[in-house]
């Protein structure tokens, strides 16, 4: 057969016989058990399966000489039609997959994993065309020594890790120029063309907030083949976009040379045999690729793998075939050829850049020819040919994973501390339909039970034939993990009553999203059954995914261990749900024995209601009809059905009802005590109902096809009760809009306190499901208060409904207020922000600190000019509020005057420091008090000399100004000069103080008159006597002055003459004496009789007279001795 005849296979088992089917071409081949009939018609050239161009050396050359292998007469290409089984999963068109999966007892001897020996029996070969068996291996190919050196992790790993990077393949993506096609469902998942299966790692990002649904997809054509990991991203789980193929075919793998013994399949018999060849997944030559079948994603967010942080581990399970042999030495050393068979085995990508590119890991670090992380070797299932789908998990409770993997009718639990090193644990057996079927797709999930602390593992697996429904389908079983790795279940009952995941039969392959936010459990399935895949007939596409369902462990007593698995399809559905097109007044009525039209017509929609019923008048069964054509022959029924108590779905009146096989009704037991509440999602060709908030679920396809029902619309909505009277209420039916090309718009108003608008509204429209950005604008004037919204999507997504949000404020009263000021220029003068703010208030009308505000402007305060300060504040609201202040700098007036001063020296001569001051002023020209200055420098008031006083006076501004002042300490030129005189005593004598006092000074030299001085002494003017009169004088500096003058009293005897001065001496006894007391003479008593005339006036000498005064009273004393001398002669004279 040529390449593009290799499209698609499968192996059917008839009665004994067992059917090989190529079909894209005409070609029928049928191989019986004994090995002996080979039959084949075709109008084509084929390849023919030969020891030589599959299990030698690359190296050798061979040749082949084809003979034309035997026709039977009676294969005809509808020999394909008689099989009732399809071929398994991850292998759906492989022919050694198919055939090690057949519905047969594992003690089965069979050789459906092998293309027969019989295939070569007509081929002829020589010597020369078998490899020489030099040794069992050969050199490796180019591929096996080129070692990795690009792309490299930043971080710690192996030094065996693999670096190159796969390439991805482009898938030629247009979502708004496809997803129309007849047959397209619209708000289900599937690639934009192309064929796809099985959800394979699926994971929510945390670091993007992005899900991703990774899947088998051909990257070639809508039918099953080429296997690789396609990818989707979405932000809500219900609106995806397609990206480029995240993991391809493994391209050129290098040769291959192990043994394993299978103890189970169609090789159990054979012992060890021996798989030695270039891998192919064509099963005709040797095209050196490996498929990438089902697997799992573990987000590394601790780096525990060593392949970096958050690295995103992907777990696949590698799927090719090889030239087998009997491990027995013969044919040279080669071992007996059996024939191509399958292998699987387990491998490790990983991503760094979010999953959209990855790193094939191999522990040799070649990553262009990865090894397996847990290859054949390992396998324990005994099946080199099934052995897939690896479940990796995490165990917190016992820090471990555990990766699960079915082989046949078991899952393999191995464990691992770093997800790359894994050691076998243990296993799951099944109890229940053993040997129909096998297991695909396991899930081990850790679940909390609703309103409990307690835990339990759901182990989810999907079963290939013999489901509830029909063919394939979705079991559970609830148990314990132990800290091993082994899976116990709840009951020794548990594996032997398996609980069915969803009751239809298009719910398969279902696995969680890892990584969820807020412990959530969502499980996405593919919404197909292998029994008839191939009928759906739509182009350019094949096969969609299920809605997201959220699980929920919870209680029941009804169910096999008192668990029951709740589904429901995720809230995020709401996003592309139109508003609910029933009146509210029109969801409650009632139906009695008829069927009744809601006005309503659509394909896609959401559509629920609650029937409750009266024992009196019970009917036999309520429900929808739903699709129902213009002609009302055509329809989808979803109901239930009160005698038996089931839900069910029946596509009977689809116009095709047998798509493959028989069948009226998908159903699942509901316990409805007087009522049941049914919803269902609705789209172009499939139906997913749900009983009772998700306890029990069936999800169906159906195609109405024009050459089946004629052109017309199938687009009607009932209502029945069957035989009996039906209560519906709150009947809503939803519109859903396509996850494909829908818009959704969002509009912000902008109001007052009071409702008014304060800004235009703005309108944002988006694809539903892709990210909008909504904040509070910033409106001049005024501060956000809250905000109201209508139909908000939480993560900020548009939606298939208009969405708005009215923000509301109210007016700000933030305020700065400033002030100008003036500062004085000077070294040590310091402006502050502060001294130019009044005060300042935020939005909210509360007092704010200078720091809650920002001020811009420079101040120099050291030199003298004019400076401009903003200070602003912006509110909560973006509200900007500037105030300006103006700093003058000016020049300092500070200044000191001050005066030389003297003064006399003295006992009580004191100084002041302000006695030389004459002013001072500060910097703005106040006058300061003498306080205010520094003053240095010593005045000794008491001893004569020059002296200087400094004033010193520093202002604010750290401008310093001193001054001198000299204090000039002087002698006292205080004098007193006295006379003495000579009074005749009398009667009529008189004397004054002032008759004695020659002159008197003060301390500068002026004369002091008599009233400044002190006179102390008497004088007896009646009395002959000498009398002592002394005159004192203390200046302002305390120096104290004290002079005597001599009065001499003479009786008048003595005294009858008249001195030189012209006084006259008079003794009068009668008088008494003169009492001189007092200051200056003027309490003096001149009572006495005796006088003296004064020829001159009592003014006193002045200082300057003083000599020639000294003069005449020398004189008066030398003509007194002389008249003197001469009377004593004369007396003398007389006496002798």
């Amino acid at each position: 057969m040529e390449m593009d005849e290799k499209k698609h296979y499968k192996m059917y088992k008839s009665k004994s016989v067992w059917v090989f089917a190529c079909l894209s071409t005409c070609l029928i081949v049928s191989f019986f058990n004994d090995g002996q009939n080979v039959s084949a018609a075709t109008s084509a050239s084929s390849t023919q399966i030969s020891q030589t161009n599959t299990g030698s050396q690359p190296n050798n050359e061979t040749t082949g000489e084809t003979a034309q292998s035997s026709v039977n007469s009676t294969a005809t290409a509808s020999s394909s039609s008689v099989a009732d089984l399809p071929s398994s999963s991850d292998s759906k068109s492989s022919i050694g997959s198919t055939i090690s999966q057949p519905a047969v007892d594992k003690k089965e001897t069979s050789k459906s994993d092998t293309a027969d020996n019989d295939l070569t029996k007509s081929v002829t070969t020589s010597d020369s065309d078998k490899a020489l068996p030099t040794s069992k291996t050969t050199l490796p190919t180019s591929n096996e020594q080129v070692q990795s050196s690009v792309g490299q992790s930043q971080t710690d790993q192996p030094a065996s890790s693999a670096t190159i990077a796969t390439n991805a393949v482009t898938s030629d993506v247009s979502q708004n120029d496809q997803y129309n096609e007849p047959y397209r469902n619209q708000y289900h998942y599937s690639s934009s063309q192309n064929w796809i299966n099985d959800p394979n790692g699926l994971f929510y990002d945390s670091k993007t907030g992005l899900y991703n649904l990774y899947y088998q997809y051909n990257p070639e054509g809508n039918q099953w083949g080429n296997m690789s990991w396609g990818h989707a991203v979405s932000k809500d789980l219900i609106n995806w976009t397609q990206e480029d193929v995240a993991i391809p075919m493994l391209q050129n793998q290098g040769w291959e040379d192990f043994t394993y013994t299978n103890t189970t399949g169609s090789l159990k018999d054979k012992g060890e045999v021996r798989y030695v060849g270039v891998p192919t997944t064509n099963w005709g030559d040797a095209d050196g690729k490996k498929a990438i079948f089902s697997g799992s994603i573990v987000v590394d967010t601790n780096n525990v793998s060593g392949l970096g942080k958050d690295a995103i581990l992907a777990f696949y399970t590698a799927d090719y075939q090889i030239a087998t042999r009997k491990n027995d030495g013969a044919e040279d050393g080669w071992g007996t050829w059996i024939g191509l068979t399958e292998i699987q085995e387990q491998h490790l990508a990983y991503s760094l850049d979010g999953g959209k590119t990855f790193i094939q890991y191999s522990k040799d670090g070649n990553a262009a020819n990865p090894q397996a992380i847990i290859p054949t070797s390992m396998n324990q299932g005994g099946d080199a040919a099934n052995f897939r789908d690896p479940s990796v998990v995490y165990d917190a409770v016992n820090k471990q994973y555990y990766l699960t993997v079915v082989s046949g009718q078991q899952a393999l639990i191995y464990k691992s501390s770093n997800l790359l090193d894994w050691t076998y644990a243990s296993k799951i057996e099944r109890e229940n339909d053993v040997g129909n079927g096998v297991w695909e797709c396991p899930s081990l999930v850790p679940m909390k039970v609703a309103g409990t602390n307690e835990t339990k593992w759901v182990f989810c697996i999907s079963v290939q034939q013999g489901a509830h429904a029909t063919g394939s389908g979705m079991q559970y079983y609830v148990g314990n993990m132990t800290a091993d790795g082994t899976w116990v279940p709840e009951s020794s009952k548990t594996l032997q009553n398996p609980m069915t995941m969803d009751s239809g039969e298009d719910f398969y392959a279902g696995i969680p999203f890892s990584n969820m936010p807020d412990g959530r459990t969502v499980m996405l399935a593919w919404q197909s059954n292998w029994s008839y895949v191939d009928e759906a007939k739509t182009s350019p596409w094949s096969g969609n995914m299920t809605l997201p369902r959220e699980l929920s462990l919870k209680k029941n007593a009804d169910t096999t261990d008192g668990y029951l698995l709740t589904n429901t399809v995720v809230k995020e559905i709401a996003n592309n749900e139109e508003a609910n097109v029933i009146n509210k007044a029109e969801s409650n009525f009632t139906v009695s024995r008829s069927d009744e039209q809601v006005q309503y017509e659509g394909k896609q929609y959401k559509i629920s209601a609650t029937f409750s019923w009266d024992e009196a008048d019970k009917p036999k069964s309520v429900g929808f009809k739903l699709r129902v054509s213009d002609d009302q022959k055509y329809d989808m029924i979803v109901g239930y059905d009160l005698t038996t108590g089931l839900l069910y779905v029946q596509r009977l009146n689809t116009g095709e009802p047998n798509m493959g096989a028989p069948r009226d009704k998908m159903n699942a037991t509901v316990n409805a005590d007087g009522s049941i509440t049914i919803t269902v999602y609705v789209d172009e060709t499939s139906i997913e109902a749900f009983a009772n908030d998700g306890q029990k679920s069936i999800t169906q396809n159906f195609f109405m096809r024009p050459e089946n029902i004629g052109d017309q619309a199938t687009t009607g909505v009932y209502v029945y009760s069957n035989d009996g009277t039906t209560k519906i209420s709150d009947l809503t039916i939803n519109p859903i809009t396509s996850i494909w090309n829908s818009t959704g718009q969002l509009t912000e108003k902008f109001v007052d306190e009071n409702g008014n608008t304060i800004a235009s509204d703005k309108i944002q429209t988006g694809r539903v499901g892709q990210s909008y950005t909504s904040e509070s604008a910033t409106i001049p004037g005024y501060v956000f208060v809250k905000e109201n919204t209508d139909h908000i999507n939480s993560n900020q997504l548009y939606t298939t409904q208009n969405q708005t949000i009215t923000y509301t404020y109210r007016a700000s009263q933030a305020s700065v207020v400033t002030k100008d000021t003036t500062l004085v220029a000077g070294p040590s003068a310091a402006w502050n922000a502060a001294d130019n703010l009044v005060g300042a208030t935020d939005a909210d009308g509360n007092a704010l600190a200078v720091s809650n505000l920002t001020v811009t402007g420079a101040v120099d305060p050291k030199t003298p000019g004019t400076y401009t300060v903003t200070y602003s504040y912006t509110d909560v609201a973006g509200n900007r509020i500037s105030k300006e202040a103006t700093v003058t700098v000016i020049a300092s007036k500070a200044d000191i005057v001050t005066k030389d001063t003297t003064m006399v020296a003295g006992p009580s001569a004191t100084w002041n420091a302000a006695d030389n001051l004459v002013i001072a002023t500060d910097a703005k020209g106040n006058v300061l008090a003498l306080s205010d200055l520094t003053v240095n420098g010593a005045v000794d008031p008491k001893t004569p000399g020059t002296y200087t006083v400094t004033y010193s006076y520093t202002n604010a501004a750290g401008n310093k100004i001193s001054k001198e002042a000299t204090v000039t300490v002087i002698a006292s030129k205080a004098d007193i000069v006295t006379k003495d005189t000579t009074m005749v005593a009398g009667p009529s004598a008189a004397w004054n103080a002032a008759n004695n006092l020659v002159s008197a000074t003060d301390a500068d030299g002026n004369a002091l008159a008599m009233s400044n001085l002190t006179v102390t002494g008497t004088v007896d003017l009646k009395t002959q006597g000498t009398y002592t009169v002394t005159y004192t004088y203390t200046d302002v500096a305390g120096n104290k002055i004290s002079k005597e003058a001599t009065v001499t009293v003479l009786t008048e005897k003595e005294t009858n003459i008249e001195d030189n001065t012209g006084s006259s001496i008079s003794n009068d006894r009668e008088n008494p004496p003169a009492s001189i007391t007092g200051k200056g003479g003027d309490d003096i008593h001149q009572n006495a009789k005796t006088t003296m005339t004064k020829k001159k006036t009592e003014t006193l000498p002045q200082a300057g007279n003083h000599v020639n005064e000294l003069a005449i009273v020398l004189g008066q004393m030398i003509l007194a001795i002389c008249v003197g001398g001469i009377l004593w002669l004369k007396r003398r004279v007389k006496r002798v």
